[in-house]
């Protein structure tokens, strides 16, 4: 009897904190896909994508330039400044 009554009260809490638990971890789901996380996410995301657009662009002239000088000197080719520039005498 004591073991029927242990067994049934054991059951009943365990049953308790899991429902406890699923139902914080559906609220928390719940709150990640309402309208205002999913706005801020965004806003957060497009703030950061300005600044990772730019950090890119400054990535691609420094190569750009990089590439450019490289080819120049493998070439000899002179930049339009120095076609301009009276030579020395």
């Amino acid at each position: 009897m004591f073991k029927r009554l242990f067994l049934i009260v054991f059951g009943l809490g365990l049953g308790l904190v899991v429902g406890a638990i699923v139902m914080r971890r559906i609220d928390q789901a719940a709150q990640a896909v309402s309208p205002n996380n999913l706005a801020g996410q965004a806003g957060r995301a497009a703030a950061t994508l300005g600044s990772r657009l730019r950090a890119a662009w400054a990535e691609t002239k420094v190569a750009a330039a990089e590439k450019e000088a490289e080819l120049r000197s493998e070439f000899n080719v002179p930049r339009a400044g120095d076609l301009l520039r009276p030579p020395d005498i």
